[in-house]
């Protein structure tokens, strides 16, 4: 990975965290705004790694308006995810504002990491491409066991690896394109992603003190991955319990690293190694 200079910023004027540590910081807000501010403010970021909502629980368009969302379990019916319940067109707009204003923000050889299911992917992949972005290949998450329903039951989730240009990545991690890591408990949010997922995915992507962006945080696991692989973070989330959760993360990993040094921190490293 080249070692090129890049100027960061993570808390313009006009911008209030919600929380803020000395590597992680976090915005509560409606993401497009939020960007909006950071893209005018002359931010730069060196990564973005995101999960945002499918859209595609249902089958047909009409079927998207009355649906709900994309239920994801049980527990989660009458709290559905933010704006998944979006028609195709709603997906790609939200989804090509989103990767512009990144782009504007990152430098030559960045990379766009987003998570979505096998419905939505080329949806994602003209939503990218519209914005000049390169896709560079599909990452597949295994979670090693099957889900719910019957017939194949599904058992991956998908990543596509878009890039301002030519990707920059480091040369130095050995990590293929389909990485098996359990699921997570769904009490917290309904599609979470695993820590250790979101280490795997930045450490072939970042350089260690560089600044990764989730516009779409969640609870916050690129956020704590960010912290343990060395990089600084940015994310912004419109829900205020999310924000919170996430917040609460990342006071504990303060607290585990004051206790314990750089043992966590070095145990993820060296697994990656």
């Amino acid at each position: 990975m080249k070692k090129n200079p890049r100027t960061t910023s993570c808390r313009p004027d006009n911008l209030v965290p919600y929380y803020q540590d000395e590597s992680a910081t976090i915005y509560h807000g409606d993401c497009l705004d939020v960007l909006g501010k950071l893209e005018s403010s002359g931010a730069r970021i060196d990564g973005v790694i995101t999960d945002p909502p499918y859209a595609s629980g249902a089958r047909t368009e009409m079927g998207k308006k009355s649906s709900g969302s994309m239920l994801r379990g049980g527990n989660w019916a009458d709290k559905p995810i933010e704006n998944d319940q979006m028609t195709t067109a709603g997906f790609v707009w939200f989804t090509r504002q989103i990767a512009f204003s990144c782009k504007n923000m990152m430098p030559d050889g960045a990379s766009f990491l987003s998570f979505i299911d096998w419905r939505n992917w080329p949806n994602m992949l003209g939503a990218l491409e519209s914005v000049n972005l390169r896709v560079n290949n599909m990452i597949v998450w295994d979670k090693a066991t099957g889900g719910l329903g019957n017939g194949y039951r599904g058992q991956h989730e998908l990543i596509v690896h878009a890039s301002k240009g030519v990707a920059d990545m480091n040369r130095d991690i050995y990590q293929t394109n389909v990485i098996q890591c359990g699921r997570e408990s769904n009490a917290a949010h309904p599609s979470p992603k695993p820590e250790q997922l979101m280490l795997a995915l930045m450490s072939v992507m970042v350089r260690k003190g560089d600044l990764i962006l989730d516009p779409l945080m969640g609870c916050g696991p690129v956020l704590t991955a960010s912290k343990l692989w060395g990089a600084k973070s940015i994310g912004i989330e419109i829900n205020e319990q999310y924000c919170e959760i996430a917040a609460n993360r990342l006071t504990q990993s303060v607290l585990d690293f004051e206790r314990n040094g750089e043992t966590k921190q070095e145990a993820h490293t060296e697994a990656l190694a």
